[in-house]
């Protein structure tokens, strides 16, 4: 259990540094140059999850970007981030460590909600099947 916390929050902090910045790639620039970054950082298309597979400070997560609902053509709207998880409690302590980063907004639909920047971006964390789904939603994200 220790080292599922000390892994989550490592992940939280390279995150939580600056809002658009994932893994040192600035989120707010346009597409290409986002995804030429993250397959230099690695990242490679696994086709049986339909995501880019990479690793992020020792963890091995799955990333997908949407970038057809925005408000501004060659940004992106969303960042879709899995981290596999085989722990019950894998919500809960995620939750736990989110209410210590970020303004917890609510509850919402597909799990619970925090505000993450002043400019408006939100992340959701939710439970998946085998782990965590963090839905993080720039301010250029049409709902």
């Amino acid at each position: 259990m220790k080292k599922l916390f000390i892994a989550v929050m490592t992940l939280f902090m390279s995150i939580s540094a600056n809002a658009f910045e994932f893994d040192g790639i600035d989120l707010n620039g346009n597409v290409a140059d986002v995804t030429k970054q993250v397959s230099a950082k690695g990242y490679a298309f696994d086709q049986e999850r339909n995501a880019l597979k990479g690793n992020c400070q020792g963890t091995e997560i799955y990333l997908t970007f949407n970038y057809v609902d925005v408000t501004e053509s060659g940004k992106i709207g969303q960042l879709v981030v899995d981290i596999p998880m085989a722990e019950a409690d894998a919500l809960e302590v995620i939750s736990k460590t989110f209410n210590v980063i970020y303004h917890q907004i609510g509850k919402c639909d597909k799990g619970i909600c925090y505000s993450v920047s002043a400019d408006g971006t939100t992340v959701t964390v939710s439970k998946i099947s085998g782990g965590v789904r963090l839905t993080y939603n720039t301010s250029y994200y049409k709902k």
